[in-house]
């Protein structure tokens, strides 16, 4: 390529990929690197072959979901695309648990290791990625390590329903590489190509609305594309070349607010005040730090604190602000610590609480991508110290094998955690006693495993630490209820629903306990309300057409059947009951 005849076109049209020629790493190396890397994710994960679904989602997303645990249909394919969930978990993701039980049924073993094999792939390809774009095989296997072991990484790999973190990583990663390719060589097919895996990184989830901005950074280091010095309005021309990258993350984050206001997960402004997601987001930022450097005590739902000390917020916002501004004033002498910042705060963004989805302050898994740019400006960092004062690559290796050691210690201990429900929240509960949501998901465990007095016990302590758990209520209802504690089950409902008036399964369970006890006008109230609530609530279709026929208004229960049937055509509940309606009416059964 000829060079431009002024400054400004000679950087804007730059395609330099790395400083240093990826002909210096020697593919025997690569591979061997890429071995090791992989065999380091195996030995900290293999026991996962042989956990259990836990109760966080997983039954409900995948064993519980009549459109996940029948397989890939036709039916199942359309509800994947069309369902309130889709624009939040991805209909892509949605697909590979179906996939998964095409293949494997309900065995749980296997689920864990597509999640695994993914993790993997990632950790993979983010090594080869740093490896094409610096040319810095070392360094880059540290970071692709540090990925691939780090403590915070176990819930995303461990836990089945979090399918969609190591799944749209996936394609995050390969749009970098698409991306790397066009820089290379800029042609139309090239750069659809680039939209073409990013869109499949968003229906897997959403949080990858960020990637446009992170290919913005590498463009800066290792790509190479500007010079700050040059002026940062010499950025202006990549940053034009992203517009429909940047179009598609913005029609993503509102089809996904609007999905999480549906089903209502959005916490509104009067419940959590801007000041207190604000100050939580700053706390969080630091937090993710402080876990990266000391991995302990972690558990899948770490409750928000609205109470946090105006110490720790000040120092929180400043440590954050002290960063980015150094961030950028280094950009010309160290891009790479600019790069790992920014991706590192800029990833997080969707995440962080501003917009608060559900009642955490922070989790863990959204540490996934972002700590990627905390291990580039780690090892980087260490990288250069070492070599400013000419020490050995041999040190350098002495240095980074402990660290990565100690990381795959930490994370399979971490692992263990995840065998099951009853491990699972266990630890959590021990690690921290007054997490409400621990003591809650704990009484499903036990109650799945049949030990309903335990599960009322922990079910009692939730609500004892927080009282406006809505599910918490409805399942302590529902132990209750089985136990012929009907007041009680009775009392419970009603404190489900004043939470949360619009819990389709507490409405459901509620009209049940209502219907046994003869009160049909009020429950067939409750199953209409489940029903506009869930249009597909088969449960509370098929109860309501039971309570119809029982107040002698056969005439709406067949409608109900015959809807039902068209959502649900194996309901085989349904069928009898509807042809025992028609033949009394005097009608061909179907």
């Amino acid at each position: 390529m000829t060079k431009g005849r002024s400054r400004s076109r000679q950087v804007s049209t730059r395609r330099v990929v790395s400083t240093r020629p990826v002909s210096r790493v020697r593919p025997n190396a690569l591979a061997i690197a890429g071995i090791v890397l992989a065999l380091s994710a195996t030995l900290v994960f293999a026991p996962v072959r042989h956990f259990d679904f836990v109760t966080y989602d997983d039954f409900d997303f995948v064993v519980n979901n009549p459109h996940v645990n029948t397989g890939l249909t036709l039916v199942n394919l359309s509800w994947a695309f069309a369902n309130p969930y889709s624009a939040t978990g991805g209909p892509l993701t949605w697909l590979s648990h179906m996939l998964d039980v095409q293949m494997f049924g309900l065995d749980s073993g296997p689920h864990h290791l597509t999640s695994l094999a993914i993790h993997i792939s990632n950790a993979l390809l983010l090594l080869v990625l740093l490896t094409t774009m610096t040319g810095a095989l070392g360094r880059s296997l540290c970071v692709a390590t540090l990925f691939a072991v780090h403590p915070l990484h176990v819930e995303s790999v461990a836990w089945v329903a979090e399918r969609k973190d190591v799944l749209s990583t996936l394609f995050w990663l390969l749009t970098i590489g698409a991306y790397v390719a066009y820089v290379r060589r800029p042609t139309v097919r090239r750069y659809v190509g680039v939209i073409a895996l990013f869109t499949m990184g968003l229906m897997s989830k959403p949080m990858v609305v960020t990637l446009p901005f992170t290919l913005l950074l590498l463009d800066l280091w290792p790509l190479r594309r500007w010079e700050p010095d040059l002026g940062w309005r010499l950025a202006a021309p990549l940053v034009r070349e992203k517009i429909p990258l940047f179009a598609l993350a913005a029609v993503a984050t509102l089809l996904t607010f609007a999905a999480q206001q549906q089903i209502g997960a959005v916490a509104d402004f009067g419940t959590l005040p801007l000041s207190v997601r604000v100050s939580n987001a700053a706390v969080s930022y630091v937090a993710y730090i402080a876990k990266m450097f000391w991995p302990v005590n972690l558990v899948p739902f770490y409750p928000y604190r609205e109470s946090l000390s105006p110490y720790l917020v000040f120092t929180s916002f400043s440590i954050v602000a002290i960063l980015t501004s150094a961030a950028v004033v280094v950009a010309r002498q160290l891009p790479w610590m600019t790069v790992g910042w920014l991706w590192y705060v800029g990833t997080l963004v969707p995440v962080i609480g501003i917009v608060q989805i559900g009642g955490h302050a922070m989790a863990d898994r959204f540490s996934y991508v972002p700590l990627v740019g905390l291990f580039i400006v780690l090892v980087w960092a260490g990288a250069s110290l070492l070599n400013s004062d000419g020490t050995a690559m041999k040190t350098a290796a002495c240095v980074a094998i402990p660290m990565i050691a100690a990381c795959m210690f930490a994370s399979r201990a971490q692992v263990r955690h995840w065998q099951s429900g009853l491990t699972l929240w266990q630890h959590a509960i021990a690690v921290d006693p007054a997490n409400a949501r621990a003591h809650a998901n704990l009484g499903v465990s036990f109650d799945r495993d049949g030990r309903r007095d335990e599960a009322v016990r922990e079910y009692r302590s939730a609500l004892l630490i927080d009282a406006n758990l809505a599910d918490t209520h409805n399942n302590l209802a529902l132990a209750l209820a089985a136990e012929g504690r009907r007041s009680e089950a009775l009392r419970h409902y009603q404190e489900a629903l004043r939470v949360r008036p619009s819990y389709p399964n507490a409405h459901t369970n509620l009209a049940n306990l209502l219907d046994e006890e003869g009160r049909t006008e009020e429950a067939i109230a409750h199953y209409r309300e489940a029903i506009r609530l869930d249009p597909e609530n088969t449960l509370a279709r098929l109860n309501l057409a039971v309570a119809f026929a029982r107040a002698g208004q056969v005439e709406h229960a067949i409608p109900l059947l015959e809807q039902l049937l068209e959502h649900d055509p194996t309901s085989e509940s349904a069928r009898r009951l509807l042809d025992q309606m028609k033949r009394e009416r005097g009608q061909k059964p179907q």
